[in-house]
């Protein structure tokens, strides 16, 4: 009895599994494959300034007095991304806001804010992880150019003690994620070290201090 009950089940069994419908395997071709050559990207990037003390040409460090205040600093701006397989390159528009301060030996704090165009350039290398993620890695370089500047001493635009203009090269690296087939949300670490002292030229101090970027770059992309 029990051997007449088990054929019936692997009878059964069977059966249910040549009634079931096969899924056959949907293949694309290259012209239903979506290709998305161009990105928009809306972006903004807050972040925290730090200095880095410039060496004489023998490379010695001179002596510091005060102490460097970091403080909050932003970026936004649009860029436009275009796929030029295997590598994305881009260029982009933007505004850059720094605020930072020096703290001197009688603890009196000088203050500096200013307000800088900001061009950044990019190529990027992005590895598809699944339909909807992606990990992207940025070398930037960018050009800033300064639209107003100022420090407490006064609480007026200098005209002079500032550098007109600055570049700086960095990385970025974080992820994208699909919202829709056009539409995607991204995050990235980003780094910015600079060329050019923010204030050369200035009588406040002898040495030279070369600005450090670190922030998240946050923002979304719409794909054309």
């Amino acid at each position: 009895m029990r051997i007449v009950t088990l054929i019936a089940i692997a009878l059964v069994s069977q059966g249910a599994l040549y009634g079931q419908k096969k899924e056959e395997p949907r293949y694309y071709t290259d012209s239903e494959v979506p290709k998305h050559l161009i990105n928009i990207n809306m972006y903004g990037q807050p972040s925290t300034l730090f200095r880095r003390i410039g060496t004489d040409l023998n490379g010695n460090q001179p002596n510091v007095t005060d102490r460097f205040v970091s403080q909050l600093n932003g970026d936004v701006g649009l860029a436009v991304d275009v796929h030029l397989r295997p590598l994305y390159l881009g260029v982009g528009m933007g505004q850059t806001w720094v605020n930072y301060g020096h703290r001197n030996e009688d603890e009196s704090l000088r203050q500096t804010r200013a307000r800088y165009w900001a061009i950044p350039m990019r190529a990027g290398l992005v590895t598809q992880l699944s339909d909807e993620l992606s990990l992207e890695v940025w070398p930037t370089v960018t050009y800033r150019k300064a639209i107003s500047f100022e420090n407490s001493l006064d609480n007026q635009p200098l005209s002079s003690g500032f550098s007109p203009s600055y570049w700086t090269a960095g990385v970025q690296v974080g992820a994208s994620l699909a919202l829709t087939d056009r539409l995607s949300f991204t995050l990235m670490g980003a780094m910015d070290y600079g060329f050019d002292d923010l204030e050369a030229g200035t009588s406040l101090r002898s040495y030279t201090e070369l600005p450090l970027f670190i922030g998240v770059r946050t923002g979304f992309r719409i794909k054309l």
